[in-house]
């Protein structure tokens, strides 16, 4: 489905990631974690066609994409960042971001008013995961709560499935109370539709409990990879609190 093989990619001259190589099959859930600055933003960053790579490839779906920017990979590549803010646009209406949602993979144009929102959109399936959005659909987008306007950006973001779905940190910002909520329509979400996913956390047991696979990312490099066999021999104390990932490598 997805293959990375020897990316390196730079940030303002210095060499992020040095030579990733790895494959993603359709239907998992990879979970990657690693401590702060070992280049897992820049990785989907990599992936998504924010930051184009200096040498590799990656294809998707026996495609190359590696030249292709960020507007070329986003009817196939979604990706839902940590910070609510980044996910729509603030000074539009709810009802005019869910409008934008539907037109992904058409030509775009500006929404201007209620009179373009598919009627489809206020489905069964955002109803039940807030009951009030009727009446915020001409709120603006940032009036809401982060966790409100997080939940809303999750349902744009695969109204129309996408082949992957990059998840950075998503309930960083939230309380956890929110942050529950989006985790668990999210994960409910995924299933259903055989969504291909990669979610970043620093979140041990998080990890543990959505992922098909773990890996470890240090100084720019994949240095481990758990399937779900070598996740079970993991003692209930690496689930909590930082993971020590010296300890982590250690197990085969």
């Amino acid at each position: 489905m997805l293959k990375v093989d020897s990316l390196r990619c730079k940030r303002q001259g210095k060499l992020i990631l040095k030579g990733i190589s790895c494959e993603v099959q359709e239907g998992d859930f990879i979970v990657i974690v690693g401590h702060n600055g070992t280049g897992k933003s820049t990785f989907f960053d990599a992936l998504n066609g924010r930051c184009l790579p200096s040498s590799g490839t990656i294809t998707l779906n026996n495609v190359d994409i590696t030249h292709m920017n960020a507007v070329q990979r986003a009817p196939f590549i979604a990706q839902l960042f940590q910070n609510p803010k980044f996910n729509s646009v603030g000074s539009m209406t709810v009802a005019q971001n869910l409008a934008l949602c539907a037109q992904k993979g058409r030509s775009a144009r500006f929404v201007n008013g209620l009179s373009a929102l598919p009627t489809e959109l206020i489905s069964s399936t955002l109803t039940k995961l807030m009951p009030d959005i009727q009446s915020l659909l001409t709120t603006p987008m940032e009036s809401l709560s982060g966790g409100q306007r997080q939940l809303i950006a999750f349902f744009m973001t695969t109204y129309v499935p996408p082949k992957l779905l990059l998840l950075d940190e998503p309930t960083a910002a939230l309380d956890p109370q929110a942050a529950t909520k989006l985790l668990q329509f999210a994960y409910d979400h995924i299933q259903k539709n055989r969504i291909t996913t990669m979610l970043i956390t620093h979140d041990p047991e998080l990890a543990f409990a959505l992922a098909t696979k773990i890996w470890v990312l240090d100084k720019g490099l994949i240095v481990k990879q758990f399937d779900k066999q070598q996740m079970s021999r993991l003692s209930a104390e690496d689930l909590v609190g930082s993971i020590d990932y010296k300890s982590l490598g250690k197990i085969s």
